[in-house]
């Protein structure tokens, strides 16, 4: 009987591994370089669907009052309202001007008399104003509002323009920039020195637990090799394809080491199984391949079809993401291909025994928790479901995390000017609300938004402060109330006032008429950064509901907005793709197995974990960050690559014979100590993300973590119980 063609190609992997390899090298040594064009999407309103009302908006900001996005530089100074202080004020103001990438900076020294102390009519009327923002109601905090364009091509980047910004305001006591800007390129600074460190620390850590497991250096390099070469060529893929990295797809390293080093893993064993039965090298890997070649191709086609579910999301990252991480799953396919032949046979000696020191034990283990399992099989499932679904209600308690920075450390730099700004200078968050300007500017309108500031400020709760055009143009006239012949005269005269004093300030709050386009009024809100989730979307929606009372076309946007939204945008799939994920994986698994059963139940230790942590963290009371944000399509996508593995294996051995305990008792002693190799390099390696200042890369590290060893539970105990009960216990 003739060998089946995947028999015949892995001969032929073999005859031509040297070809392969210097095929795949070349293939790296290209992706690499193309890789380094690949960059990171830091675009706040990229993480929202192009059709979503937010993103809408945000967009439609942008374009009616320039490109700029602001920033407060904030310090304190008990002497601000001496000349010594003023000029101290003058200094800092002139020298944040000429940092590239600012726009403009309005101080206290920029509304007309507002630094004159001793004028008690428009210089104090403006110094009420611009509280909050230029200066305390205290006067020993001064602040400076900066405008920073959105860098375009050959611009310098934002990110250099606040690093210039917060090493200038780092030699000012309690100096410090706050706003909404500075925690998202922080937060984007932390997730690429964490890629970065997943791509050292971690990588490190794996080998190093792969070489205790093993005792060699070829198995050092095996997976290394791969890793490496399925990430050179999943980077340089995704710049041909003209995609770059967004705040999800960030751990793209991170998915493609897993599934890297976990089918890498199953080759390593089963390699040493045969050779320990006297095999030669060639021998021996050929008979590993006819052992894992069909579960190692399914795995990676069944990661790619769960990953690619991710592509029906509304999110745009979330799709990219999808896509990104199908690729990775199908370049770790190729990469195994190009680089297991040759760096298994190469240094390879002869046949022998290599089982290590207390490898045989772990067998034997393995072989007693199935046996254990099987004789206890009715309370261990009675017992096992009655937790489950306790724990598992608890997912009806998770609570969304909207207040950005508690993604950061609490002692960190930047949360701790967060916490001097919140209680010396009424609130860091920045947002907006923004509409149609009627065709006649009077003293009525601006009476009339006047008193809208006036109801937003006396009827929401935490909003701290409300400032527009009309403020500025009410205090610098001396109060319109009191003007009635003129008023009009009053108002232009006003305008064409601060358009000379402060020209990009005045135009990033109002525009005026042009030809094609209407006028347009911009409202600037100071809000606490620092509240509960519920508190900042109340405040949020109250907002909205009274601006569409008073203007019909006004819109509440800004970043402060985005950034509450941004998790729950993550979230609001996330049970939508994991279902669908789920549905993908289940068939790929029943084209694999030939059986719709076994790939209901192959599902069920895979996904009673996800819902087993997410139950848990709604009992705890953990928040919902973005490192949880698709951890339940994730998990699923890397965990089954166990179940796989020892269904086709267990699928092998009844073909050949063995009955149904046999065949249990050997895939366990084979996929179980390959799985457990696997889970512990990977959760050792996954360790290192704990270290890091990024929250949601802590909840990334240590989610995947606790799912794999669930998985791990669930195919060494769950998933032998339910091939037995559903095959039939007595065969």
């Amino acid at each position: 009987m003739p060998d089946p063609p995947s028999y015949r190609f892995l001969e032929w992997m073999l005859r031509r591994r040297k070809w392969l390899f210097f095929v795949g090298l070349l293939v790296s040594v290209a992706g690499a370089l193309m890789g380094r064009q690949l960059v990171l999407d830091r675009s706040i309103e990229n993480m929202f669907s192009i059709d979503d009302p937010i993103r809408a908006s945000y967009v439609e900001l942008q374009e009616s009052f320039g490109r700029h996005e602001i920033v407060l530089a904030v310090y304190s100074d008990p002497e601000l309202k001496s000349q010594a202080g003023l000029e101290r004020l003058g200094k800092l103001a002139g020298e944040v001007r000429e940092i590239p990438g600012v726009v403009a900076a309005v101080s206290l020294l920029d509304p007309p008399k507002a630094s004159d102390f001793e004028d008690e009519h428009r210089g104090a009327l403006l110094r009420k104003v611009f509280t909050g923002y230029t200066h305390n109601e205290s006067f020993d905090v001064a602040g400076i509002v900066c405008l920073l364009a959105r860098p375009g091509p050959g611009d310098l980047p934002r990110r250099e323009t606040l690093r210039q910004l917060r090493l200038l305001m780092a030699s000012y006591t309690d100096g410090t920039l706050v706003g909404e800007p500075v925690v998202v390129e922080e937060a984007f600074d932390l997730l690429e020195s964490d890629g970065q460190q997943l791509n050292t620390w971690c990588t490190l850590l794996l080998m190093l637990t792969i070489f205790v497991c093993f005792r060699s250096l070829r198995w050092l390099v095996l997976p290394l090799v791969v890793v490496q070469m399925a990430l050179a060529m999943t980077r340089g893929l995704l710049v041909a394809l003209n995609l770059q990295l967004s705040i999800v797809s960030s751990m793209l390293a991170a998915i493609v080491t897993v599934v890297g080093v976990a089918t890498v893993v199953h080759v390593i064993v089963r390699y040493r199984d045969a050779q320990a039965q006297g095999l030669a090298p060639r021998e021996a890997l050929l008979a590993a391949g006819k052992k894992v070649a069909a579960p190692v191709l399914f795995a990676c086609l069944t990661d790619a079809a769960g990953f690619a579910a991710l592509m029906t999301s509304h999110v745009g990252p979330v799709v990219d993401f999808g896509l990104m991480m199908a690729l990775g799953s199908l370049m770790v396919l190729a990469s195994v291909v190009f680089a297991v032949p040759l760096v298994v046979l190469a240094g390879s000696k002869s046949g022998g025994h290599v089982d290590e020191v207390g490898q045989q034990s772990l067998q034997q283990a393995l072989q007693k928790m199935l046996d254990w399992s099987s004789q206890h099989s009715r309370p261990l499932f009675l017992g096992g479901s009655a937790i489950f679904l306790a724990i598992a209600a608890g997912s009806t308690r998770l609570v969304h995390e909207t207040e950005f920075t508690r993604n950061f450390r609490q002692d960190s730099p930047l949360i701790e000017g967060y916490q001097f700004v919140e209680s010396r200078f009424e609130g860091a968050g920045v947002w907006d609300i923004f509409f149609t300007v009627p065709k006649r500017f009077d003293k009525k309108f601006v009476l009339k938004v006047l008193e809208f500031e006036k109801r937003l400020l006396e009827e929401v709760p935490h909003l701290n402060k409300a400032i527009s055009i009309a403020d500025i143009l009410d205090a610098g006239s001396g109060g319109l109330k009191q003007i009635d012949l003129g008023a009009k005269l009053a108002v232009r005269a006003g305008l064409s006032l601060m358009r000379g004093r402060m020209p990009e300030f005045v135009a990033a709050i109002y525009t005026p008429r042009g030809k094609n386009r209407a006028s347009k009024l911009r409202i600037m809100l100071r809000a606490p950064e620092q509240l509960e989730a519920a508190e900042k979307m109340q405040m949020i929606d109250q907002v909205r509901r009274m601006s569409s009372e008073a203007f019909p076309d006004a819109q509440v946007t800004g970043y402060y907005v985005l950034l509450a939204k941004l998790v729950e945008s993550l979230l609001r799939d996330q049970w939508v793709t994991f279902s669908i994920a789920g549905i993908a994986i289940f068939m790929m698994m029943a084209i694999a197995f030939r059986s719709v059963l076994l790939a209901m139940i192959a599902l069920v230790p895979n996904i009673l974990p996800v819902l087993f942590l997410f139950g848990g963290m709604g009992w705890l009371g953990v928040r919902i960050n973005m490192g949880a944000a698709m951890i339940a399509a994730v998990s699923l996508g890397l965990s089954v690559d166990g179940s796989i593995h020892y269904v086709m294996s267990y699928q092998r051995e009844r073909r050949e014979g063995a009955t149904l305990t046999a065949a249990l008792h050997s895939v366990q002693a084979a996929v179980g100590r390959a799985t457990i190799f696997a889970t512990l390099a990977l959760v050792v390696g996954f360790s290192t993300l704990c270290f890091s200042q990024f929250v949601p890369t802590i909840y990334f590290g240590t989610l995947v973590s606790l799912s794999m060893i669930g998985g791990l539970v669930g195919n060494l105990v769950m998933l032998p119980l339910l091939i037995r009960w559903v095959e039939g216990e007595t065969q």
